[in-house]
Parts: structure tokens; C-alpha cells; sequence
């Protein structure tokens, strides 16, 4: 638009000079002339630029709206994403008031009666992933969760003296065959300190240490995949389940129980090894592959186990 003002304002001007030259008289009016088209080009460059301008600040308006438009729908879960994410909520929602047992001065009593439901919500979280996931490797890595944690939980409330149900009585049996063997010990304590309030105190902080922490590392932000979001919530909740035994490790004192501990510890470590790697996650240096042969503990407090965990830690 630029090219055809100056254009036309050196065709006027020329006009101008070659009439002067053969002409005097008519120059007058030639000028007239051309002035008039030198206003009536700058009259068009003027709209134009206008319109240019109001043609470019509406593209550019349209624009920058769609492009917002499509950063709130990529930022914006799915509708299964967001089924899923709602279960998920709802599970950590029932873990934690179920979690928020009234201390009773026994360590391996409340150990149970915190782990439970925090095994159960690692099963409800399998469960979603079930029902939305599509990444096999997850999807069996989900189905091994679910049986391990009933195992367990089954286990647990056996060790504690808790009547079971025939199905309980069937899975804790299947922990016991599955379970490490004989070497697998877990020796108690020592010390013949009572149990009160006062010593499970210490027992009572790093469990509410370990669950702040889960909570606040399973707050992600959706990344519009399930598995990936199933994975980064998973980890932290496995980790809390490895800190909560470690716990029990250093405070509790029934045998049967330590020993479970120690399997959490095991099995949740090799876990979150198998759910990295299927999403293509690097694994930590310190942590081994799942593959490898299990770690055996050397004693109670100073297991191959405990130091494992601790190492792949988050």
C-alpha cells in the first residue's frame, strides 16, 4: 500500500515538472490537477492503513483468543481423565479420615490400624487405573498391587489378633507362602521399656511426617494421560507406605509385624521401580532393578532392606 502512494505522488509530481517546462500557463491548473490526486492517494493510503490496521488487531484479537482457548483445553483433563482423578481423590479422601485412628500407647496396634487404610487406598487407586488406564505394563503392575496390599492387610490383622473373615484367613495364608523365607528375620527390641504415650510419640510424628509429605507430592497437575498421572501419584503414596514402615521398624515390637514391614519396604521399592519404568522414567542411581535379586536384611534395625529403601527415597 506504501508503494502505491509514493507511485502515484512521483506521477503527480512529474506532471507537474513537465508541464512547467512546455506550458507556464497550464502549469496552474495541471498542479491543481495534481495536488488533487496527491490528497485522493493520501485520503486511500490513509483508509487503507485503517483498515489494514483494524483487519490486523482483529486477527491478531482472534488469534490470541484461540490460542488461549486451546491452552485451557489442553490444560483441561478429559472426561475419563477426570473420572479418574475424581476416584482418585475420593480414595485419598476415605484413606485419610480412616487413617485418623485415636492412639492407643501400641505402636504395633496403631501400625495396623494406620496401615490398613492406607493399603486400601493404594488398592482403590489400582482399581481406577483398571478402569482407565490403558498401559498394560501399568495395568498388571495395578492387578499385583491390588492382591499384594489385601494380602497383606490380611497379614497384618492376623499378627494383630483381629478375627478374620475366611477370605482374610485365605489371603493372610497366601502372604505367609509368598513371603521371604526363613532368613527373612526380624528380631524384636531389646529394651523392655512399657508402652505409653510418651514412647509412641516419636512413632506418631514421623507417620504424620511421612502422610504430610504424601499428600503434598500426590498434588499434581494433570498431564492429559492417565498412566502418567496414575504413576506420579502412586510413587509418593508407595513411598509413604515405605517411610510408615520404617516407622514400625524402629518402634514396634512384634515380630510378625516387623516382618511385614520389611515386605511393604521390598515390594513397594520394586514397585515404584516397574511403574517408572513402564511410563519411560529413569530410575534413581541408588536404586537397583527390579530384576535383581531381593536385598535379604542383616538385622532389625540396620536391614539390606531399610537401606535400600532409604536410598531410593523421594
Amino acid at each position: 500500500m506504501t508503494r502505491h502512494f509514493s507511485t502515484s505522488l512521483s506521477l503527480a509530481l512529474f506532471i507537474v515538472n513537465v508541464s512547467a517546462i512546455l506550458e507556464g500557463e497550464t502549469m496552474r491548473f495541471k498542479w491543481l490537477d495534481s495536488k488533487a490526486l496527491i490528497l485522493k492517494s493520501r485520503k486511500e493510503l490513509v483508509t487503507s492503513l485503517v483498515a489494514a490496521a483494524v483487519v490486523t488487531a482483529a486477527g491478531f484479537a482472534i488469534g490470541s483468543a484461540s490460542l488461549a482457548s486451546a491452552q485451557d483445553l489442553s490444560r483441561r483433563p478429559s472426561v475419563a481423565e477426570a473420572a479418574f482423578l475424581k476416584e482418585n481423590d475420593a480414595a485419598m479422601t476415605k484413606m485419610m479420615d480412616d487413617m485418623a485412628v485415636k492412639p492407643t500407647s501400641d505402636v504395633d496396634h496403631d501400625f495396623v490400624a494406620m496401615m490398613a487404610p492406607h493399603h486400601q487406598g493404594a488398592i482403590d487407586m489400582s482399581e481406577a487405573e483398571l478402569r482407565f488406564g490403558h498401559n498394560e505394563q501399568l495395568i498388571r503392575i495395578a492387578q499385583d498391587i491390588v492382591v499384594e496390599e489385601l494380602q497383606e492387610i490380611a497379614a497384618m490383622r492376623a499378627a494383630s489378633g483381629e478375627k478374620l473373615t475366611p477370605t482374610e484367613a485365605t489371603l493372610a495364608a497366601s502372604f505367609a507362602g509368598t513371603a521371604a523365607g526363613p532368613g527373612f528375620s526380624s528380631p524384636v527390641p531389646a529394651d523392655n521399656v512399657p508402652p505409653s504415650l510418651k514412647t509412641e510419640r516419636p512413632f506418631l510424628a514421623e507417620n504424620a511426617a511421612a502422610m504430610t509429605k504424601m499428600m503434598n507430592d500426590m498434588t499434581i497437575k494433570p498431564t492429559g494421560n492417565i498412566d502418567r498421572d496414575f504413576v506420579a501419584m502412586m510413587v509418593p503414596h508407595h513411598q509413604g507406605a515405605i517411610d510408615m514402615a520404617h516407622a514400625e521398624l524402629r518402634y514396634g515390637r512384634e515380630a510378625q509385624l516387623r516382618r511385614i514391614a520389611q515386605e511393604i519396604i521390598v515390594d513397594q521399592i520394586q514397585q515404584i521401580s516397574l511403574m517408572r519404568l513402564a511410563v519411560g522414567e529413569p530410575l534413581p542411581p541408588s536404586v537397583s532393578s527390579p530384576t535383581d535379586p531381593l536385598p535379604q536384611p542383616l538385622d532389625g534395625r540396620g536391614s539390606a532392606a531399610t537401606s535400600t529403601a532409604q536410598g531410593g527415597g523421594f
